[in-house]
């Protein structure tokens, strides 16, 4: 109230300066008796409203809001006094009598405010926290009247908190917010109320870290019957936020015979009954006032009714620090936050169908917090449809995938290691491993975070080939062979950029070019060789079959293909002619020269021989390719 009437004073003063202005000026316009104020006169006048200004600040005490609302006053009856040109000497005075009025009332109404200490203000929220806690006890509420009236409390208790307030005013504002929850309790709440009730008359209790205190209920009966049988349990818990008190013995109940009825409430607080319990605060406990809710049952006219029954006992922790309310984002600062930061695999590339080693860097983001009994649990990618078996996509080998940690300290790193196995048939692509994380802190339990990291999956390249084609399979120099075979892909990833080509000192050809051959497709190889030179060897020739991956890295495959280069034989007929008989004329014969014939038989000889070679050098070629094949199979055995 006192800001808005503060508002108002200066609202008030702008208004009647400017009014003022207006007035003079009239009057000046109006009066001829005497002569406008000179420069000498209007000089003093601004000066003696200086120093009235200067010395209202010095005397007064006045708050840093108040002292720029008096300088706002005195710079806009400055700049009048010098926009008041035809006024005289009077009315300048006029005017500055009417400015110091507004300065002084100004400083009267901004005057420093004592504003609440911190201590007053935790209590007069834990004031209100009690009321509303009690009201929800006594009334049986519906979830909509109880969402209306969350939202009127949690905004209340955040203005009580940030409010620039005096004590009065803030104790003002708690028990207007009071009327507006009882107000909403009370709609449309014909004999909800519980008879059952706590007096007011016992004080609230105040407690220590390590210290027992004595917890005393005070029961009154607001009913026209008579309460019997009575029994009091404490609702203990192991959150230190909902029973500040160490647990010492599993059931500890009070019982009351009855209590009688009351005539009004004087009369029920004449009829209390009293109950209590000793209790020992615990070491760890929070500083705040704590709720502490008791369970009651009873018997009114003959008929068994349940209530709970809340007191409350202010409690100061080891940590002044370490508040059981705190702002939300008081809240949010203090919740350490565990973070991935960094992993890794062992080996570097993971291939389908392989053993793998991950580590998972993790950080404790919190600067002051630990935090302790750390579970991580890993969720690889679920592969397969509705209509396929489905099934994750790494599997650990040690058949659990939860990794523990006792504590990590703050600012503190943690590596996690788990081996794992990819399933053979997995795509080569990346695949999402979620780190579930779920931890425990000094003031809150199973706090959670969830992160990913991404493993990538490469497929290990495979093919094969057809048995080879080659026409012919022995050439003479300069001659040409056609070679043609199949190249499969047999395994889960395309082969990029194939192609062929053939090295061999017997032969030349160009490159063959297959292009990219995806999983299950096949490239047809068909190329053209050319003798060279002569094959000194075993007539093989070798086929490299060259490919890259996704990331352009190459691999080649080799292939014996067969193919024998020879030297083409010429023979000189005139080698096998007799001088001496071509000094003798020889009569012409009707068939086939001699020369002709004994040339004829040569080439024959000459091709038998290469034949006969030939069949050996496969033969022994053969042979040896057999022999290596049967160290291959006995090396395998071993």
């Amino acid at each position: 109230m006192k800001k808005f009437s503060r508002l108002l004073v200066m609202l008030a003063a702008a208004l009647m300066l400017c009014s003022s202005n207006v007035t003079v000026f009239a009057t000046s316009e109006s009066t001829t008796k005497e002569d406008p104020a000179t420069d000498e006169e209007r000089e003093k006048v601004k000066d003696d409203l200086k120093r009235f200004y200067e010395d209202l600040l010095l005397r007064s005490d006045i708050s840093s809001e108040g002292k720029d609302r008096l300088r706002q006053i005195y710079d806009r009856g400055k700049e009048n006094l010098d926009d008041m040109d035809n006024a005289t000497y009077s009315e300048l005075r006029s005017y500055e009598s009417k400015v110091e009025g507004y300065l002084s009332s100004a400083a009267t109404e901004n005057a420093a405010i004592d504003y609440v200490d911190e201590e007053t203000r935790d209590y007069i929220r834990s004031k209100l926290n009690r009321y509303y806690t009690d009201l929800k006890t006594r009334y049986n509420l519906t979830e909509e009247k109880k969402s209306r009236m969350d939202k009127v409390y949690n905004s209340a208790m955040t203005y009580m908190q940030n409010a620039s307030l005096d004590e009065e005013e803030l104790l003002s504002y708690e028990t207007e917010i009071e009327g507006y929850l009882d107000d909403i309790a009370k709609e449309n709440t014909s004999g909800t109320e519980k008879f059952l009730m706590l007096s007011n008359e016992v004080p609230i209790l105040d407690a220590k870290y390590g210290e027992q205190t004595f917890v005393v209920l005070s029961l009154i009966n607001l009913g026209k019957t008579d309460i019997t049988d009575v029994v009091v349990t404490p609702t203990v818990s192991n959150d230190k936020k909902e029973w500040p008190f160490n647990i010492e013995q599993a059931y500890d109940a009070q019982t009351i015979q009855i209590i009688q009825a009351s005539d009004d409430i004087v009369d029920a607080y004449n009829k209390r009954m009293d109950i209590g319990w000793y209790f020992t605060v615990r070491n760890d406990v929070l500083t705040g006032c704590y709720p502490l809710k008791f369970h009651a049952k009873y018997y009114q006219n003959g008929e068994p009714v349940e209530t709970d029954v809340t007191t409350y006992i202010n409690i100061k922790g080891s940590n002044p620090k370490k508040q059981l309310i705190q702002d939300e984002d008081d809240q949010k600062a203090s919740n350490p936050r565990i973070i991935v930061t960094g992993y890794h695999t062992d080996p570097e590339v993971v291939y389908a169908g392989t053993k793998f080693n991950l580590t998972v860097s993790v950080k404790n983001t919190s600067k002051e917090t630990p935090v302790e009994n750390v579970l991580f649990n890993m969720e690889a990618t679920v592969e397969g449809s509705s209509t396929e078996a489905s099934y994750a996509a790494f599997l650990p080998t040690s058949g659990s995938s939860s990794v523990y940690t006792e504590r990590i300290a703050p600012g503190a790193t943690y590596e996690m290691s788990i081996e794992m196995e990819a399933k053979s048939d997995l795509a080569q692509k990346p695949y999402v491993l979620t780190v579930n994380m779920k931890y425990d802190t000094e003031d809150a339990i199973n706090l959670s975070d969830v992160a990913e990291v991404s493993v990538p999956i490469k497929q290990e390249a495979k093919l094969d080939t057809s048995s080879a084609e080659v026409m012919p399979e022995s050439i003479e120099v300069g001659g040409q062979s056609n070679v043609m075979f199949s190249v499969f892909n047999t395994g889960k990833t395309t082969l990029y950029n194939v192609k062929v080509n053939y090295e061999s000192d017997t032969v030349e050809s160009g490159v063959t070019y297959l292009g990219n051959i995806t999983p299950g497709q096949t490239g047809n190889v068909d190329s053209m060789l050319t003798g060279i030179a002569p094959d000194m060897g075993d007539g093989i020739v070798k086929a490299v079959i060259t490919y890259e991956d996704e990331s352009g890295n190459e691999t080649t495959f080799e292939k014996d293909i067969n193919l024998f280069v020879y030297e083409a034989v010429y023979e000189d007929p005139g080698m096998y002619e007799d001088p001496g008989m071509m000094e003798e004329p020889v009569e012409e014969s009707k068939g086939l020269p001699v020369i002709a014939i004994v040339g004829i038989v040569v080439g024959v000889i000459v091709v038998i021989v290469v034949v006969v070679i030939i069949l050996k050098k496969r033969k022994k070629a053969k042979q040896h390719k057999e022999d290596l094949d049967l160290l291959d199979e006995d090396g395998d055995d071993k």
